[in-house]
Protein backbone atom coordinates (compact mmCIF):
# COMPACT_ATOMS: atom_id res chain seq x y z
CA UNK A 1 0.00 0.00 0.00
CA UNK A 2 1.69 3.43 -0.96
CA UNK A 3 0.52 6.61 -1.59
CA UNK A 4 1.19 8.23 -5.40
CA UNK A 5 -0.30 11.13 -7.29
CA UNK A 6 -2.56 9.97 -9.86
CA UNK A 7 -4.51 11.78 -12.46
CA UNK A 8 -7.93 13.55 -11.54
CA UNK A 9 -10.66 12.10 -12.72
CA UNK A 10 -12.88 13.54 -15.81
CA UNK A 11 -16.81 13.87 -16.58
CA UNK A 12 -16.65 10.64 -19.08
CA UNK A 13 -20.54 10.62 -19.60
CA UNK A 14 -22.70 14.16 -19.17
CA UNK A 15 -24.32 11.82 -16.48
CA UNK A 16 -21.29 11.88 -14.74
CA UNK A 17 -20.43 13.73 -11.69
CA UNK A 18 -16.87 14.68 -10.27
CA UNK A 19 -16.85 14.91 -5.45
CA UNK A 20 -14.16 16.17 -4.12
CA UNK A 21 -13.65 13.84 -1.09
CA UNK A 22 -13.56 15.82 2.25
CA UNK A 23 -13.93 12.01 3.77
CA UNK A 24 -12.84 8.20 3.07
CA UNK A 25 -12.76 5.32 5.14
CA UNK A 26 -10.90 2.09 5.23
CA UNK A 27 -13.01 -1.11 5.21
CA UNK A 28 -12.97 -4.47 6.04
CA UNK A 29 -12.82 -5.66 2.81
CA UNK A 30 -10.20 -3.57 1.71
CA UNK A 31 -7.99 -6.01 3.93
CA UNK A 32 -8.78 -8.85 1.72
CA UNK A 33 -7.38 -6.90 -1.28
CA UNK A 34 -4.55 -6.25 1.32
CA UNK A 35 -4.28 -9.15 1.71
CA UNK A 36 -3.86 -10.68 -1.86
CA UNK A 37 -7.20 -12.27 -2.15
CA UNK A 38 -9.49 -9.99 -3.79
CA UNK A 39 -8.71 -7.05 -6.52
CA UNK A 40 -8.44 -6.51 -10.32
CA UNK A 41 -5.60 -8.00 -12.39
CA UNK A 42 -4.95 -4.36 -13.47
CA UNK A 43 -2.19 -3.03 -10.67
CA UNK A 44 -1.85 -1.15 -9.53
CA UNK A 45 -4.92 1.10 -9.13
CA UNK A 46 -6.87 3.02 -6.30
CA UNK A 47 -8.25 1.92 -3.24
CA UNK A 48 -11.34 2.24 -0.97
CA UNK A 49 -14.67 2.34 -1.65
CA UNK A 50 -16.11 4.63 1.38
CA UNK A 51 -16.58 8.42 1.03
CA UNK A 52 -18.43 11.60 1.13
CA UNK A 53 -17.39 14.75 -0.10
CA UNK A 54 -18.99 17.72 -2.43
CA UNK A 55 -20.00 17.66 -5.73
CA UNK A 56 -17.31 19.61 -7.80
CA UNK A 57 -18.35 18.96 -11.29
CA UNK A 58 -21.64 17.91 -13.07
CA UNK A 59 -22.37 16.40 -16.13
CA UNK A 60 -25.15 18.22 -18.25
CA UNK A 61 -27.76 15.47 -17.68
CA UNK A 62 -27.26 14.92 -14.07
CA UNK A 63 -30.86 16.48 -12.66
CA UNK A 64 -31.21 15.48 -9.34
CA UNK A 65 -27.22 17.20 -7.89
CA UNK A 66 -25.57 20.43 -8.24
CA UNK A 67 -22.04 21.53 -7.88
CA UNK A 68 -21.77 21.92 -4.28
CA UNK A 69 -24.23 19.60 -3.09
CA UNK A 70 -22.92 17.18 -0.33
CA UNK A 71 -23.20 14.27 -1.09
CA UNK A 72 -22.58 9.85 0.04
CA UNK A 73 -20.73 8.19 -2.63
CA UNK A 74 -21.95 4.89 -2.39
CA UNK A 75 -19.48 1.00 -2.66
CA UNK A 76 -21.37 -0.32 -4.82
CA UNK A 77 -23.71 0.66 -7.92
CA UNK A 78 -25.59 -2.32 -10.50
CA UNK A 79 -27.15 -0.39 -13.74
CA UNK A 80 -28.35 -3.61 -15.61
CA UNK A 81 -25.71 -6.35 -15.98
CA UNK A 82 -23.31 -3.53 -14.68
CA UNK A 83 -21.64 -3.52 -11.40
CA UNK A 84 -19.71 -0.27 -10.57
CA UNK A 85 -17.67 -0.88 -7.67
CA UNK A 86 -15.05 1.37 -6.28
CA UNK A 87 -11.85 0.52 -4.96
CA UNK A 88 -11.14 -3.49 -6.80
CA UNK A 89 -9.62 -2.31 -10.11
CA UNK A 90 -11.66 -4.09 -12.68
CA UNK A 91 -12.19 -7.36 -10.44
CA UNK A 92 -15.81 -6.83 -10.57
CA UNK A 93 -16.73 -4.62 -13.23
CA UNK A 94 -15.33 -1.51 -15.04
CA UNK A 95 -12.13 -0.06 -13.23
CA UNK A 96 -13.76 3.29 -12.09
CA UNK A 97 -10.67 4.22 -9.37
CA UNK A 98 -11.09 4.47 -5.91
CA UNK A 99 -12.59 6.13 -3.03
CA UNK A 100 -9.44 6.80 -0.73
CA UNK A 101 -8.48 10.05 -3.07
CA UNK A 102 -8.97 13.93 -3.46
CA UNK A 103 -11.56 13.21 -6.48
CA UNK A 104 -14.28 10.59 -7.34
CA UNK A 105 -15.84 10.37 -10.79
CA UNK A 106 -19.59 8.49 -9.98
CA UNK A 107 -20.92 7.25 -13.12
CA UNK A 108 -24.92 7.60 -13.07
CA UNK A 109 -24.92 10.01 -10.68
CA UNK A 110 -28.56 10.77 -9.87
CA UNK A 111 -29.85 6.97 -9.27
CA UNK A 112 -25.83 6.53 -7.59
CA UNK A 113 -25.45 9.31 -5.05
CA UNK A 114 -26.93 9.72 -1.12
CA UNK A 115 -27.55 13.27 -0.61
CA UNK A 116 -26.51 14.47 2.40
CA UNK A 117 -29.02 16.32 4.42
CA UNK A 118 -28.39 19.65 5.73
CA UNK A 119 -29.90 19.69 8.80
CA UNK A 120 -28.55 16.58 11.75
CA UNK A 121 -26.01 14.07 11.85
CA UNK A 122 -22.23 14.57 11.51
CA UNK A 123 -19.57 13.56 8.85
CA UNK A 124 -18.55 10.52 10.25
CA UNK A 125 -22.41 9.29 10.63
CA UNK A 126 -22.90 9.95 6.94
CA UNK A 127 -19.37 8.25 6.12
CA UNK A 128 -20.84 4.94 7.54
CA UNK A 129 -23.95 5.08 4.99
CA UNK A 130 -21.31 4.40 1.87
CA UNK A 131 -21.25 0.83 2.91
CA UNK A 132 -20.89 -0.42 6.66
CA UNK A 133 -23.92 0.81 8.16
CA UNK A 134 -26.05 -0.30 5.20
CA UNK A 135 -23.84 -4.11 5.23
CA UNK A 136 -24.55 -4.21 8.83
CA UNK A 137 -28.50 -3.41 8.54
CA UNK A 138 -28.65 -5.54 5.64
CA UNK A 139 -27.22 -8.47 7.45
CA UNK A 140 -29.83 -7.82 9.70
CA UNK A 141 -32.16 -8.23 7.49
CA UNK A 142 -30.91 -11.48 5.65
CA UNK A 143 -31.63 -13.28 8.28
CA UNK A 144 -35.07 -12.58 8.06
CA UNK A 145 -34.96 -10.63 11.82
CA UNK A 146 -38.58 -10.04 13.03
CA UNK A 147 -38.59 -7.01 16.41
CA UNK A 148 -37.78 -9.74 19.16
CA UNK A 149 -35.63 -12.18 17.75
CA UNK A 150 -32.79 -13.12 19.96
CA UNK A 151 -29.41 -12.86 17.74
CA UNK A 152 -25.92 -14.11 17.27
CA UNK A 153 -23.43 -11.71 15.10
CA UNK A 154 -20.25 -13.34 14.35
CA UNK A 155 -17.52 -10.39 14.35
CA UNK A 156 -17.14 -6.86 15.86
CA UNK A 157 -15.32 -5.28 13.79
CA UNK A 158 -16.68 -2.29 12.00
CA UNK A 159 -20.09 -4.32 10.10
CA UNK A 160 -20.53 -6.60 12.82
CA UNK A 161 -20.66 -4.05 15.13
CA UNK A 162 -23.24 -1.78 13.11
CA UNK A 163 -24.89 -4.96 12.80
CA UNK A 164 -25.26 -5.91 16.58
CA UNK A 165 -25.89 -1.82 16.87
CA UNK A 166 -29.25 -2.04 13.85
CA UNK A 167 -30.28 -5.29 15.34
CA UNK A 168 -30.81 -3.40 19.03
CA UNK A 169 -32.24 -0.08 16.84
CA UNK A 170 -34.70 -2.32 15.60
CA UNK A 171 -35.96 -4.08 18.37
CA UNK A 172 -33.85 -7.29 18.99
CA UNK A 173 -34.65 -8.80 22.50
CA UNK A 174 -30.77 -9.87 23.38
CA UNK A 175 -27.65 -9.43 20.86
CA UNK A 176 -24.73 -11.97 20.50
CA UNK A 177 -21.87 -10.41 19.91
CA UNK A 178 -18.75 -12.58 19.20
CA UNK A 179 -14.79 -11.71 18.68
CA UNK A 180 -11.64 -12.46 20.29
CA UNK A 181 -10.21 -8.71 20.20
CA UNK A 182 -11.51 -7.31 24.06
CA UNK A 183 -11.52 -3.46 22.33
CA UNK A 184 -13.98 -4.83 19.87
CA UNK A 185 -16.13 -6.46 22.60
CA UNK A 186 -16.19 -3.77 24.98
CA UNK A 187 -17.26 -1.57 22.11
CA UNK A 188 -20.45 -3.64 21.67
CA UNK A 189 -21.06 -4.00 25.09
CA UNK A 190 -21.17 -0.81 25.35
CA UNK A 191 -24.22 -0.66 22.37
CA UNK A 192 -25.81 -2.86 24.40
CA UNK A 193 -24.65 -6.34 23.25
CA UNK A 194 -23.42 -9.25 25.23
CA UNK A 195 -20.03 -9.82 24.26
CA UNK A 196 -18.64 -13.71 23.49
CA UNK A 197 -14.90 -14.25 23.28
CA UNK A 198 -13.98 -16.62 21.05
CA UNK A 199 -10.89 -17.66 22.71
CA UNK A 200 -13.39 -18.99 25.21
CA UNK A 201 -14.69 -22.09 23.38
CA UNK A 202 -16.97 -22.47 20.60
CA UNK A 203 -19.14 -19.29 20.07
CA UNK A 204 -22.65 -21.44 19.70
CA UNK A 205 -21.52 -23.55 23.32
CA UNK A 206 -21.53 -20.29 25.04
CA UNK A 207 -24.45 -19.16 23.55
CA UNK A 208 -26.79 -22.19 23.96
CA UNK A 209 -25.98 -21.91 27.43
CA UNK A 210 -27.75 -18.69 27.56
CA UNK A 211 -30.49 -19.79 25.02
CA UNK A 212 -31.07 -23.00 25.25
CA UNK A 213 -33.01 -23.36 22.31
CA UNK A 214 -30.90 -21.51 20.07
CA UNK A 215 -31.19 -18.07 18.66
CA UNK A 216 -33.49 -16.71 16.17
CA UNK A 217 -30.88 -15.26 14.05
CA UNK A 218 -27.14 -15.26 13.18
CA UNK A 219 -25.40 -13.36 10.83
CA UNK A 220 -21.71 -13.99 9.37
CA UNK A 221 -20.42 -10.78 9.42
CA UNK A 222 -16.57 -12.07 9.14
CA UNK A 223 -16.44 -14.07 5.62
CA UNK A 224 -13.74 -16.55 4.64
CA UNK A 225 -10.73 -15.32 6.87
CA UNK A 226 -12.32 -16.50 9.85
CA UNK A 227 -10.09 -17.65 12.35
CA UNK A 228 -11.60 -20.38 14.73
CA UNK A 229 -10.88 -21.01 18.75
CA UNK A 230 -7.33 -21.29 18.32
CA UNK A 231 -7.37 -17.90 16.33
CA UNK A 232 -6.12 -20.57 13.11
CA UNK A 233 -7.86 -19.52 9.73
CA UNK A 234 -10.82 -21.85 8.98
CA UNK A 235 -12.86 -20.93 6.16
CA UNK A 236 -15.74 -23.03 7.32
CA UNK A 237 -15.61 -22.25 10.94
CA UNK A 238 -18.31 -19.98 11.33
CA UNK A 239 -20.98 -21.04 8.54
CA UNK A 240 -21.49 -24.42 11.01
CA UNK A 241 -21.36 -22.89 14.14
CA UNK A 242 -24.27 -20.68 13.29
CA UNK A 243 -25.93 -24.07 12.10
CA UNK A 244 -25.29 -24.76 15.70
CA UNK A 245 -26.43 -21.94 17.37
CA UNK A 246 -29.60 -21.13 15.13
CA UNK A 247 -32.53 -22.50 16.37
CA UNK A 248 -35.11 -24.47 14.43
CA UNK A 249 -37.10 -22.53 11.62
CA UNK A 250 -34.86 -19.58 12.35
CA UNK A 251 -32.50 -17.65 9.71
CA UNK A 252 -28.78 -17.38 9.13
CA UNK A 253 -27.49 -14.28 6.89
CA UNK A 254 -23.63 -14.28 4.86
CA UNK A 255 -22.40 -10.62 4.38
CA UNK A 256 -18.72 -11.57 4.95
CA UNK A 257 -17.20 -12.01 2.09
CA UNK A 258 -16.53 -15.54 0.12
CA UNK A 259 -15.34 -14.91 -3.19
CA UNK A 260 -13.32 -17.10 -5.23
CA UNK A 261 -11.58 -17.15 -8.61
CA UNK A 262 -9.06 -17.30 -10.61
CA UNK A 263 -5.51 -15.94 -9.69
CA UNK A 264 -4.33 -12.61 -11.50
CA UNK A 265 -1.95 -9.72 -10.97
CA UNK A 266 -4.47 -8.13 -8.02
CA UNK A 267 -5.12 -11.21 -6.11
CA UNK A 268 -1.56 -13.39 -5.75
CA UNK A 269 -2.98 -15.56 -2.78
CA UNK A 270 -6.32 -16.13 -4.92
CA UNK A 271 -7.51 -19.62 -5.84
CA UNK A 272 -10.59 -21.42 -7.42
CA UNK A 273 -10.93 -23.19 -4.06
CA UNK A 274 -10.82 -20.45 -1.70
CA UNK A 275 -14.89 -20.25 -0.20
CA UNK A 276 -15.49 -23.79 -1.57
CA UNK A 277 -16.04 -25.18 2.35
CA UNK A 278 -17.06 -27.75 4.53
CA UNK A 279 -20.88 -27.21 4.88
CA UNK A 280 -22.56 -29.97 7.92
CA UNK A 281 -25.79 -30.46 5.46
CA UNK A 282 -27.64 -32.84 7.84
CA UNK A 283 -27.51 -30.58 10.56
CA UNK A 284 -28.67 -27.66 8.53
CA UNK A 285 -31.36 -29.70 6.96
CA UNK A 286 -32.97 -31.07 10.18
CA UNK A 287 -33.46 -27.71 11.84
CA UNK A 288 -34.78 -26.08 8.54
CA UNK A 289 -33.04 -23.01 8.38
CA UNK A 290 -32.90 -19.92 5.72
CA UNK A 291 -29.66 -19.23 4.69
CA UNK A 292 -29.41 -15.86 2.68
CA UNK A 293 -26.47 -13.52 1.33
CA UNK A 294 -24.08 -12.28 -0.65
CA UNK A 295 -23.07 -8.34 -1.20
CA UNK A 296 -25.08 -5.22 -0.04
CA UNK A 297 -25.37 -2.10 -1.98
CA UNK A 298 -25.39 1.10 -0.12
CA UNK A 299 -28.65 2.28 -1.37
CA UNK A 300 -30.85 -1.28 -0.46
CA UNK A 301 -32.18 0.50 2.77
CA UNK A 302 -32.23 4.18 1.46
CA UNK A 303 -33.45 6.70 2.37
CA UNK A 304 -33.98 5.13 5.52
CA UNK A 305 -31.06 5.04 7.21
CA UNK A 306 -30.11 8.59 5.91
CA UNK A 307 -33.23 9.84 7.71
CA UNK A 308 -32.09 7.62 11.09
CA UNK A 309 -29.22 9.72 10.68
CA UNK A 310 -30.48 13.28 9.99
CA UNK A 311 -32.90 12.57 12.99
CA UNK A 312 -30.47 11.67 15.35
CA UNK A 313 -31.93 8.47 15.96
CA UNK A 314 -28.96 6.55 14.89
CA UNK A 315 -25.13 8.17 15.27
CA UNK A 316 -23.49 4.82 13.01
CA UNK A 317 -20.34 7.29 13.19
CA UNK A 318 -19.36 5.70 16.80
CA UNK A 319 -17.44 2.47 14.94
CA UNK A 320 -14.82 5.47 14.07
CA UNK A 321 -11.99 5.92 16.36
CA UNK A 322 -8.90 6.82 14.03
CA UNK A 323 -9.03 9.38 11.99
CA UNK A 324 -5.56 10.48 9.41
CA UNK A 325 -4.66 12.49 6.21
CA UNK A 326 -4.07 10.38 3.55
CA UNK A 327 -0.15 10.21 3.71
CA UNK A 328 -0.66 8.40 7.00
CA UNK A 329 -3.30 5.86 5.31
CA UNK A 330 -0.62 3.00 4.66
CA UNK A 331 0.21 2.94 8.49
CA UNK A 332 -3.56 3.37 9.27
CA UNK A 333 -3.77 -0.27 6.99
CA UNK A 334 -1.17 -1.64 8.94
CA UNK A 335 -2.86 -0.86 12.35
CA UNK A 336 -6.13 -1.89 10.73
CA UNK A 337 -5.14 -4.87 9.94
CA UNK A 338 -3.48 -5.94 13.25
CA UNK A 339 -7.11 -5.00 14.74
CA UNK A 340 -5.52 -2.10 16.97
CA UNK A 341 -7.86 0.28 15.74
CA UNK A 342 -11.67 -0.12 14.77
CA UNK A 343 -12.34 1.61 12.36
CA UNK A 344 -10.13 4.43 10.41
CA UNK A 345 -11.33 7.69 8.43
CA UNK A 346 -9.41 9.51 6.23
CA UNK A 347 -9.56 13.23 6.44
CA UNK A 348 -8.84 15.25 2.86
Amino acid sequence: MTVKDAPRPQLQDPRDVVVKVTYAAICGSDLHTYHGILGGDDVPYLMGHEAIGVISEAGKEVQSYHVGDHVVVPDIHVVGSTTYIYGEGDALGPDIGGCQAEYVRVPLADSALIPISKTGGNDLDYLTLADIFATGWGSITSTGFQPGDTVAIYGAGPVGLLAAYSALLRGASRVYSIDHVEARLQKAKSVGAIPINLTEGLPSTQILKHEPSGVNRAADCIGYECLNTQLKLQEDFVVNDAIKVTATGGGIGITGVYYSGPRDKGEPRQSPKLGVIKFDIGAWWLKNVSINGGPITAGSAEPALRELVASGRAKPGFVFDKIVSIDEAPEAYRLFDEKKVEKVAIKF
